[in-house]
């Protein structure tokens, strides 16, 4: 991106030498998606910041204002380069919450990771086998359905969900640890805090993406590739080449290959159902340090000029 506001472009003139800033710094030099009157609405919230600390500052304020706002429909699907009207609407999508807050917040004691699995396996044999032959000391559908509730309520702004393609995860939900894999291919560094954090994974479609817009905004594009003003300045979060037509996770455990690049996109707010729940599980990994995360930021660069295109992508924006 090239700024018009001098304060910005002042800024964008010097790469920061702390690492984190200088990834943030990066993020928004390589941006090629962001539309002229986005950019022209975002950079007059910036206040003209004299410092990185204050653009960063400005930059969450523009994020919680415009983009997680659900009335009118969040900025991440204005007009521009990044929007996807055209996405098979059969594709199913992964999303990643996590829930062990709101565990606590809901029921203290009363309902767990282990219940929450047990439904989850009670639902699926159900598909295939039919009702229980028997009833068990275990959540009913209406107790998930109220604490489905109670995760949508907590979620109440219109924040673009990050989503990844089922496709791209093979049989993901039926591993063991797969939630080390699904954060480590989507670069969900944020939940490896050095304790035990507790995910659910969700899977649902397109079509009731779309379905849930047809309504209130039947015109609207509401799949996007995700650009650096769609979420808080993050050294994990890296702009991907527009020829690329989605968005590319850092991998926190990269092949050399490039095998474990996947495909993000974001969407319009849903509210969660029931049987959108697959599996819920755990993961204790120890926290990435913003040197661990350079280096991954460059091997994912590397990967990024190898996919068709983009041979020089960023030759102007890293060193």
């Amino acid at each position: 991106m090239d700024f018009a506001d001098t304060a910005l472009s002042d800024l964008m003139a010097t790469k920061p030498a702390d690492a984190v800033a200088a990834a943030e710094w990066a993020n928004l030099c390589l941006e090629e998606r962001v539309a002229a009157p986005r950019q022209a609405s975002y950079e007059a919230r910036m206040d003209q910041p004299v410092e990185w600390s204050d653009w960063r500052a400005a930059h969450l304020r523009y994020v919680q204002q415009d983009v997680r706002r659900r009335h009118p429909l969040s900025a991440a699907f204005d007009a521009g380069d990044a929007l996807r009207p055209h996405i098979e609407a059969n594709q199913e999508l992964y999303r990643v919450e996590r829930i062990d807050n709101l565990l606590h917040d809901y029921a203290v004691g009363a309902f767990g990771v282990d219940q929450l699995r047990q439904w989850i396996s009670n639902r699926d044999a159900e598909r295939t086998t039919g009702p229980r032959s028997a009833p068990a000391p275990l959540p009913t559908d209406s107790a998930l359905a109220d604490f489905t509730r109670f995760l949508n309520r907590q979620f109440a702004d219109g924040r673009p969900r990050f989503v990844a393609f089922a496709a791209e995860f093979p049989d993901l939900e039926h591993q063991a640890d797969w939630p080390r894999v699904i954060c480590e291919r989507c670069g969900l560094a944020h939940h490896f805090t050095g304790t035990t954090v507790t995910l659910a994974l969700f899977r649902y479609s397109v079509q009731e993406v779309l379905d849930a817009y047809t309504a209130t905004a039947p015109n609207a594009t509401v799949f996007a590739a995700p650009t650096v003003l769609d979420l808080p300045m993050s050294n994990v979060y890296f702009s991907a080449p527009k020829l690329s037509n989605v968005g590319h996770t850092v991998g926190l455990a990269p092949r050399p290959d490039c095998t474990h690049l996947a495909a993000e996109l974001v969407h319009a707010r849903i509210d969660y159902r029931p049987e959108h729940w697959v599996a819920v599980g755990t993961v204790n990994q120890a926290e990435l340090h913003p040197a661990d995360i350079s280096q991954l930021r460059d091997k994912h660069l590397q990967c990024l000029r190898r996919t068709p295109g983009n041979a020089d992508y960023g030759s102007d924006c890293v060193a």
